[in-house]
């Protein structure tokens, strides 16, 4: 294997790392995930529910200002009877007082019904809470041991950057502008190895890109396994190699 493949393959491995060691520490690590998903959705049922009594709350408070409104209305609207003049005056105050009565007969309900959602959204509210606050304790306690987990992520992260950096300068310029640009195209890694796959009835072994199954011409193969320069397959472009035990 040439060295130029031996750093490529290292790189390969040392980008894979900081991918996982960059997820773990900005993620949720797996021992932890059950947790985290059922804090998360106990959490947004009281949120929701909160905020099902704040609308309720605040469209009480609209509906009593809207029934308060009225009944002034219509505190207007008696006292000026004895002041109309003409029956066709008298039956359109009649009708506004109906209007202003009715007005207030439906605030009141809102307001009610307003009252009945916030009561029942409290008491909601209050067992959620008790069955929460356990479950909030044990998540308070894994993050504390999650938290004194990530230090030590943190230099892992650090250390395989400067891995990276050292093995990218150990590269020709051309050959990591070429990795870089199969890299981007595929994030899950620009190396692939070549593999075996025996065919039933066939003697002559055939050889295919573990990446994209594309058949690796004998050739190919020996150019590989002689260490000349990086070899990419004909179909998904990848630097191949020749794992171990198919390079004998």
């Amino acid at each position: 294997m040439s060295q130029n493949l031996q750093t490529v393959l290292e790189l390969q491995q040392a980008l894979s790392q900081l991918r996982d060691a960059e997820q773990r520490l900005h993620g949720i690590p797996d021992w932890m995930r059950e947790l985290h998903e059922e804090h998360e959705t106990r959490k947004a049922e009281i949120d929701n529910i909160e905020a099902a009594a704040a609308e309720a709350a605040r469209e009480r408070r609209t509906a009593e200002a809207a029934v308060q409104d009225s009944q002034e209305k219509l505190k207007k609207y008696q006292q000026q009877i004895n002041k109309v003049s003409t029956q066709r005056e008298y039956g359109a105050l009649l009708q506004e007082i109906d209007t202003v009565k009715g007005q207030i007969s439906s605030g009141e309900e809102q307001a009610l019904s307003s009252l009945d959602i916030s009561e029942k959204a409290q008491k909601d509210l209050e067992t959620l809470r008790d069955g929460f606050r356990e479950i909030e304790e044990r998540y308070a306690a894994e993050q504390t041991r999650w938290d004194a987990e990530k230090p030590g992520i943190s230099k892992q992260v650090e250390k395989l950057q400067a891995r990276i950096a050292t093995l990218r300068q150990q590269l020709p310029r051309n050959v990591v502008a070429n990795f870089e640009r199969i890299l981007e195209r595929y994030p899950s890694g620009a190396v692939a190895p070549v593999r075996i796959i025996e065919r039933p009835g066939q003697k002559q072994r055939e050889w295919h890109c573990a990446a994209c199954n594309y058949r690796v011409r004998p050739q190919v193969v020996v150019e590989i396994r002689n260490g000349g320069s990086l070899i990419q397959c004909e179909s998904c472009k990848r630097i191949l190699y020749l794992e171990p035990a198919e390079a004998d």
